[in-house]
């Protein structure tokens, strides 16, 4: 294992912020992280850039908090209900929770959101089924038993999901520790022995003469002939 899961994703955390225009600051982020703070700023600078490259620099992320948005402003457009808006702490939670199963590797980001609106609506015990059989698939009628099934087996994961035994998340962390690539682990004395040589390394490069005589240019450049 060359890096750890927590560290990458503390660092994917952190792009992503970027990535949503989420204005946050370093110093800010690692605030929010207990323990070393100074640490854990070396950790995600350092692997912000490896995250991005392993990623092809391809940050575009398709979730369903933008069709939930979409199908709120068609909700409270189109439909009887009275206040959508209420729906929305059942709606993050849901997706909250779909983030623990396999939902966003198995479904589109519209299938969960608009699960996520059905499952708040059925818990504010509102009905929208008329809504999305007359309203939303009133012109794709052929689509609809496929949309249900999604729908159901979103709902499922979600509901069949169980939080892991925390003994049995304990011992996984202590077998990662180690399998765990040593040249790639902060805490190690092969990482830190590794970053001394590279700064003493940058230490003996020679300095390099930062002047720049555009006379020695200009000697050269006069010895052609342009209209050549």
């Amino acid at each position: 294992m060359d890096y750890h899961p927590k560290e990458i994703l503390a660092t994917c955390v952190f792009v992503a912020c970027k990535v949503e225009e989420f204005n946050v600051s370093i110093n800010q982020f690692v605030n929010n992280i207990k323990g070393d703070r100074n640490k854990a700023t070396d950790i995600v600078l350092s692997n912000e850039l490896l995250l991005i490259g392993q990623l092809n620099y391809y940050l575009t992320i398709h979730n369903p908090f933008r069709p939930i948005e979409g199908f709120l402003i068609d909700i409270k457009t189109r439909s009887n209900m009275q206040n959508p808006e209420r729906l929305r702490p059942q709606i993050d939670s849901f997706i909250d929770s779909t983030f623990f199963t396999d939902a966003c590797l198995l479904h589109t980001p519209s299938q969960i959101g608009l699960a996520a609106v059905l499952h708040a609506a059925s818990k504010e015990q509102e009905n929208l089924d008329s809504y999305v059989t007359d309203l939303l698939f009133v012109s794709a009628r052929e689509k609809l038993p496929g949309l249900i099934d999604a729908v159901r087996k979103i709902r499922m994961l979600v509901k069949n999901y169980q939080q892991p035994d925390r003994e049995k998340v304990k011992a996984i962390e202590k077998k990662l520790d180690k399998c765990r690539n040593q040249n790639n682990n902060p805490d190690s004395e092969l990482y830190k022995e590794r970053l001394r040589r590279l700064y003493t390394d940058e230490d003996d490069l020679p300095a390099e003469d930062g002047s720049f005589h555009i006379a020695d240019v200009s000697s050269d450049a006069s010895a052609m002939n342009i209209s050549q």
